[in-house]
């Protein structure tokens, strides 16, 4: 059990308890149920809706608690997309919708092209509203455009931010009304007794080193949320707790209170940062890299030299799937037809884990393995308005540029390109485990 002094601290928004100097500008979030409990119904009112389906443009911790809570919701109206795979960027239709770009930057490079994407393909500004921390480029497009703009909280990182617009947004277009929303909110107040079951799930989480997520990050948003928020705030400096999947639980706004909770709890006591991300940006300007000097027509092959050899005493193996959203499913059924090859076996899907579980991929436990998987494109390559490059050459970049910030942290990484996920498996068949 925590002290219960240091849940007194935690609950004063006490930056002291942690390491690094992050935390004096990240603990917004605790006060997150009163703030926005105040805004639900000035936001139900300005929105834009006049269609029936919105489509989310985010990706990471902007876009994990949208899918957290459309879990379960019938006829679902919001799409999540979360991704720059060209199949589902160039298969989906941005007119007769509304649409919602979420970034607490604002310079995500993800939600730059695919904004610029929708707006070449149909998206009405009428239509749009955006979600960004106050004072940045996206902000002065989305005025210029004259939509809608919902300010997020400079003192909140992405992954603790599902109490804030970043979620309580999708809930109204999920159809949640304000007043059952705000009472929601009340009851996810972080109290003394909130902070004590975190506290047990803190200690619990400690002592085994990882913790069973509410269903597979690939088929349930709830899971995928916890995912982010575990393996981006205590994988670092070689430290981590692992996060596998595990019975299926819809997470409410009290859960996800009680988890952010939690997971500031377990950091405290990795003796990591919780708020940063350090290994994140290696990715970053790796992509950034690839860009600038062009892709060409490199989709890579197969480097599966060191299957299944390099599983031998292994910490755990994440399937790296670049490919696109449809494929969630089969990409699941991969990675359960691998259990046991390692002592965790996990799988998401590219680039979006990049914003999540890369970091604990890069700067977590040593021993971890790496197989990404490529999926190609099946559309023709087509220009993004007002960039030189394409969606193509975009998730290209992306997955060469994290095989190669991989690399550089020591990780060992195969990787095999298909046509389709269910390929994959024969591939590997070539290479049988032993």
């Amino acid at each position: 059990m925590t002290d219960e002094a240091v849940l007194e601290r935690l609950l004063d928004a006490d930056a002291s308890l942690f390491v690094g100097d992050t935390a004096r500008h990240a603990l917004g979030w605790l006060g997150h149920p009163v703030r926005y409990g105040r805004e639900l119904a000035r936001w139900a009112d300005v929105i834009p809706r006049r269609h029936r389906h919105t489509v989310w443009i985010g990706i990471g911790g902007s876009s994990s608690p949208a899918r957290a809570l459309s879990d379960g919701v019938d006829n679902c109206p919001l799409t999540v997309l979360d991704t720059t795979h060209p199949d589902s960027i160039q298969g989906q239709r941005f007119d007769n919708v509304n649409v919602v770009v979420a970034s607490k930057s604002g310079t995500t490079l993800e939600i730059q092209v695919v904004l610029a994407w929708a707006l070449g393909h149909g998206l009405d500004p009428r239509d749009l509203a955006v979600i960004t921390d106050e004072g940045n480029s996206l902000g002065e497009l989305a005025d210029s455009l004259g939509a809608v703009r919902i300010d997020g909280d400079p003192n909140t990182g992405g992954r603790f931010s599902a109490l804030s617009p970043f979620g309580l947004v999708a809930a109204l277009y999920l159809g949640r009304e304000p007043g059952a929303l705000r009472e929601e909110l009340e009851a996810a107040l972080p109290t003394p007794a909130l902070a004590s079951r975190a506290a047990d799930l803190a200690s619990r989480a400690l002592e085994s080193g990882a913790i069973s997520l509410p269903g597979d990050p690939l088929l349930s948003g709830s899971a995928l949320w916890l995912d982010q928020l575990v393996a981006e705030s205590t994988g670092k400096d070689g430290r981590g707790i692992f996060c596998s999947p595990g019975e299926p639980q819809r997470f409410n706004l009290v859960d996800m209170m009680t988890w952010e909770l939690a997971t500031a709890l377990l950091a405290r006591g990795l003796d990591v940062d919780p708020f940063n991300q350090p290994n994140v940006e290696s990715s970053k300007r790796e992509v950034m890299s690839i860009l600038r000097k062009g892709i060409g027509d490199d989709w890579g092959g197969d480097h599966l030299a060191e299957w299944p050899d390099g599983l031998a005493g292994s910490s755990a193996l994440h399937l790296q799937a670049y490919a696109p959203l449809t494929s969630s499913d089969a990409v699941a059924g991969l990675r359960r037809s691998l259990e046991g090859a390692s002592p965790f076996v996990t799988a998401n899907l590219g680039p979006r884990f990049l914003h999540s579980t890369g970091q604990f991929h890069k700067g977590g436990p040593a021993g971890q393995v790496m197989l990404q998987i490529r999926q190609r494109p099946q559309c023709a390559p087509e220009r993004i308005p007002g960039r030189a490059f394409s969606m193509h050459d975009v998730h290209a970049a992306q997955f060469l540029g994290d095989e190669r910030a991989l690399q550089s942290a020591g990780r060992t990484v195969m990787t095999v390109t298909v046509d389709h996920i269910e390929e994959v498996a024969h591939r590997l068949g070539a290479f049988p485990l032993r």
